[in-house]
């Protein structure tokens, strides 16, 4: 009997293992397919993709966040986040403004050149197609798996 269960047991451990292997790559597959998408509205507002991460955590109809909290949200050193904000500032996507509450900081926050740049995006991504297979009930659905799935350290949770 204990071979029995230790071979049933092995062989649901495989199907697990492979099922989330599985969940890994088609969710790279979407996740490629929506940066391409990304990339090419981008291009086209004349910003590199190296600056996506960034333009997700201005996110509109969020408060503008702080140079240190977006280097947060990205994981990354506020130097680079400088760098980026540079970027986006000489395409006219981002202002610098001093902190509502402490003028000793800095916050980014979208122009409205930036907004017409957000309003593409939604757009864009709506008609590619990646969401087609999927009805509005469906997709909400999958929004709140995903959250599930988020690292509960991800400074993007809540």
């Amino acid at each position: 009997m204990t071979v029995d269960r230790d071979v049933d047991a092995l062989a649901t451990h495989r199907a697990d293992v492979e099922r989330k292997a599985e969940i890994v790559r088609v969710l790279v597959e979407v996740g490629n397919a929506a940066d391409a998408v990304v990339a090419q509205v981008l291009g086209e507002f004349g910003v590199p993709a190296s600056v996506a991460g960034a333009l997700w955590a201005l996110a509109p109809g969020t408060e503008p966040p702080t140079m240190r909290e977006v280097a947060a949200r990205l994981r990354c050193d506020p130097s680079t986040v400088s760098l980026v904000a540079d970027k986006l500032q000489a395409t006219g996507l981002v202002a610098r403004q001093p902190h509502p509450a402490d003028g000793r900081k800095r916050t980014l926050a979208l122009t409205e050149r930036g907004h017409e740049l957000w309003a593409a995006l939604r757009t864009r991504l709506h008609a590619s197609g990646l969401f087609t297979g999927l009805d509005a009930e469906e997709q909400g659905t999958l929004l709140t798996l995903l959250r599930k799935m988020r690292p509960p350290q991800s400074p993007y949770s809540g």
